[in-house]
């Protein structure tokens, strides 16, 4: 019996999750699910089902664990096997929902890749992430001296909690801050969760390099990333790219 229950699991099919950071209707909601319309077409051609999770992150202090915990609540009852995709700041809760329950794999699309016990905001300090001139790079320099404040409370362990809401205000009142959704906040897992990963990194991303993307990949994640030459940032999920971009979702499955 326990034979076969392992062998029920392994022949379930495998189900894609993508998220989309909008009121379900929405304009934000409408766009994405337009942006994803090829790629889930694409995967369901291939007997791949897929699923949208809508969930909001306005006026949310944790918009990383929002965002997971709204799939992890999404898939209670789903029996099938689940691959959660998250492209650019949405790599940031990937492991969170890893960690909150069983996934087959996890692919990261032109994406940050969190660090445990680090707000994501920290990594840029040290590794060169943005594209220089990009329209990151410029919220980056735009918010530096909200970042340097943030950085100077969080790692001072007399920080009060008070100090702490005072500066998520700050987050939130500054036209570029509050644009780069879940980057001050902090990664609460002490490790990443084992999993099988994949990472494809457009060749031509003019937001996140591709050095870094490539790099981070294999430093981080301990794998070798897909690369699809000549797609950028978002228009990875365009039609000229979508055979390759499913190619390498469904690799292995």
């Amino acid at each position: 019996m326990a034979t076969q229950g392992v062998a029920a699991a392994l022949n379930a099919p495998t189900r894609f999750v993508f998220h989309a950071s909008g009121v379900a209707g929405g304009p934000v909601d409408r766009a994405l699910e337009k942006a994803y319309a090829p790629i889930i077409a694409e995967l369901e051609s291939r007997g791949f089902p897929s699923m949208l999770v809508h969930s909001s992150v306005q006026g949310s202090d944790t918009p990383n664990e929002d965002r997971a915990s709204a799939i992890v609540k999404a898939l209670q009852g789903v029996t099938d096997q689940v691959v959660i995709v998250g492209t650019s700041n949405e790599g940031n809760f990937l492991p969170l929902v890893a960690a909150a329950r069983t996934v087959r794999r996890v692919v990261y699309v032109n994406a940050l890749i969190p660090r445990p016990g680090k707000a994501f905001i920290e990594v840029f300090q040290t590794e060169q992430v943005a594209v220089p001139g990009s329209y990151l790079d410029d919220l980056l320099k735009a918010s530096q001296s909200i970042t340097d404040d943030f950085l100077k409370l969080i790692h001072n362990p007399n920080t009060t909690k008070a100090q702490l809401k005072a500066m998520q205000e700050r987050i939130d009142a500054s036209p570029s801050a509050h644009i780069m959704v879940g980057f001050y906040e902090v990664c609460p897992l002490k490790a990443l969760p084992k999993v099988d990963n994949v990472y494809v990194s457009g060749s031509a991303d003019d937001q996140i390099r591709p050095e870094w993307e490539q790099s981070a990949a294999r430093h981080v994640l301990g794998v070798e990333p897909v690369v699809i030459p000549g797609a950028g940032h978002a228009d990875i999920y365009t039609a000229p790219y979508v055979h390759q971009l499913a190619d390498a979702f469904t690799a292995g499955l």
